[in-house]
């Protein structure tokens, strides 16, 4: 029998549907959108628009088909109104529905051949007493009785009767029915029976259908013409015997091999020879010589000194880089024929064509006069001293006698220099490589005085990008649109601790309603939830953080 629904019911059932869970606020759509009644809490208002509902051709798609009761549609297959109601989806009725075309509770007169009880919308027709399912038809005619009573001594089983195919119930004994059942497999009586002898050459199962027995044939290894198969005591104790296990013995320094290592077969123990000119081997705590050249790819330590009997190459120099060089033994310089008469003293000269150090002698006037000369000041005093002339970096040595000034500018539109702790306007483009923090206001785009913290005197770009799979968002995003074609996408929010006041947008771009856009915080909630969804595509959010938790200032 159908159910039927008022008008009234079916539009506050369509505003229930058209609420969002998560929204809070009463909402208006249509004319008048300032003046809503106090009692709804969602109103439609129009003079020549309608509300239209979603038209589905097929019930039986997810997720229509775990709707929630009270959900409504139109079913273009019948052009209708459908309601969820107990899980299963009912016809609004109206008017002439109910008087021409329902079941009564009291049968129906009148009826031909062309009307019937059941579904017509490849669903399964379910009948039921005192709201159990007792007989369930499925979509491709199948009939399963659901309450079948249970019996200690008796198996109830169904009997078609092949003159006219009716179905009838009958009670069997528990022997008769499993006798029957024998008997329908034409089997009388059950075997298994395991053999292992040298007799059965081959693997194999065999069947007697005199008895109906199951015979598995297992061979034995017999060493000659049974190569597969079963080991037999005797011969595992035989093979076991002939292990032996393998130590590793005691170092030899003498005599030497030329396997580097030596066996003794009686014993079986393993021993490691050492290395010397002639043969490979080990490298022992005692005196050993080597033959052939030796590479070290790292450092090499030599802890008691190094002595070397032949010629060393080095291919690129000997370079200190790091730590410096500490010699405890004396360093001999290579002389070179001074180049002045008198030599009275001893320097280190860097030769700049060769990039050799040299020992060079210089009489004591001579290189007096070289360190008292800087830049054409004699002295016998120089200072130096630090100035802002000019429009970039100068050393003046002319301006004031035995005086060599450092000039430093302060940075400027025409001059490059220093940053001071006064006003500055500075020209060309600066990269900071890391954050900015602005004490006061900035305008951006104009050189006048910011009437905002943050004054944008022109066009904005924000930063934009495309995902089609699950991540993560940083600080240096902003607007995120998500491809959900392939599947479900979940977009993880950073922990919203010390960055109060970031914002997000984020918007579904493809993919069914299947495949959700699930934003996911890290800590705290969203909107007052642990998740939010976006089902549809091309719905956005924007969200922005309190320091604690997430929040949609607008979608």
């Amino acid at each position: 029998m159908k159910k039927h629904y008022s008008l009234p019911r079916l539009l506050l059932a369509l505003l229930l549907l058209l609420v969002a869970p998560a929204t809070f606020a009463q909402l208006k759509i249509g004319d008048n959108p300032a003046t809503i009644n106090k009692a709804s809490i969602l109103e439609l208002e129009s003079l020549r628009q309608g509300l239209l509902l979603p038209r589905i051709p097929d019930t039986t798609l997810a997720p229509l088909t775990t709707a929630p009761d009270g959900m409504i549609i139109y079913f273009t297959g019948n052009q209708s109104l459908l309601v969820r109601r107990a899980g299963y989806w009912a016809k609004l009725a109206d008017s002439l529905t109910i008087s021409g075309s329902s079941w009564q509770l009291k049968g129906n007169a009148g009826t031909t051949s062309a009307n019937y009880l059941g579904t017509s919308d490849g669903q399964p027709l379910s009948i039921r007493t005192n709201g159990v399912e007792a007989i369930n038809i499925s979509a491709t005619q199948t009939v399963a009785l659901k309450q079948v009573p249970a019996s200690t001594s008796l198996v109830s089983v169904l009997v078609i009767d092949p003159a006219n195919g009716t179905v009838n119930k009958r009670d069997l004994s528990a022997a008769a029915f499993l006798d029957a059942i024998r008997t329908l497999n034409g089997v009388a009586r059950q075997g298994f029976t395991i053999r292992a002898d040298t007799a059965n050459a081959a693997y194999g199962v065999a069947t007697n259908a005199a008895d109906s027995t199951i015979t598995m044939n297992v061979p034995i290894v017999n060493g000659t013409t049974q190569k597969t198969g079963l080991l037999t005591y005797a011969d595992w104790a035989a093979f076991s015997n002939k292990q032996r296990a393998l130590t590793i013995g005691a170092f030899i320094t003498t005599p030497t091999n030329a396997n580097g290592l030596t066996l003794d077969s009686a014993t079986g123990v393993l021993h490691l020879v050492a290395a010397d000119v002639n043969n490979p081997g080990a490298v022992s705590t005692a005196d050993q010589t080597f033959a052939g050249v030796k590479s070290f790819r790292d450092s090499a330590h030599i802890g008691a000194g190094l002595g070397v009997t032949g010629a060393v190459t080095a291919g690129n120099g000997l370079k200190v880089t790091a730590g410096g060089a500490n010699i405890t033994g004396p360093v001999t310089l290579a002389t070179a024929p001074p180049n002045v008469s008198t030599a009275v003293t001893s320097v280190l000269f860097r030769n700049p064509a060769t990039g050799a150090l040299e020992n060079r002698l210089v009489d004591s006037s001579a290189f007096s006069a070289g360190i008292r000369s800087i830049n054409g000041q004699t002295g016998p005093a120089i200072s130096f001293a630090t100035g802002k002339n000019g429009t970039d970096i100068g050393i003046d040595s002319t301006s004031t006698t035995n005086k060599i000034t450092i000039n430093i500018p302060d940075a400027s539109t025409t001059a490059r220099g220093v940053v001071n702790d006064s006003t500055q306007t500075f020209a060309g483009n600066k990269t900071l490589r890391d954050s900015m923090s602005v004490g006061k206001t900035a305008n951006i785009g104009a050189v006048t005085r910011a009437n905002s913290t943050l004054q944008v005197s022109g066009s904005m770009s924000l930063n934009i990008r495309s995902v089609n799979s699950s991540g993560s968002l940083t600080e240096t995003d902003n607007t995120v649109l998500v491809d959900a074609s392939g599947s479900a996408v979940t977009i993880t929010l950073p922990p919203a601790t010390n960055i109060s006041g970031r914002v997000y947008t984020i918007k579904k771009t493809a993919g069914s309603i299947d495949n959700g856009v699930t934003i996911q915080p890290t800590g705290g909630q969203i909107e007052g939830g642990s998740s939010y969804i976006i089902y549809n595509s091309y719905t956005f959010v924007t969200i922005q953080t309190d320091g604690t938790n997430w929040w949609v200032i607008r979608k």
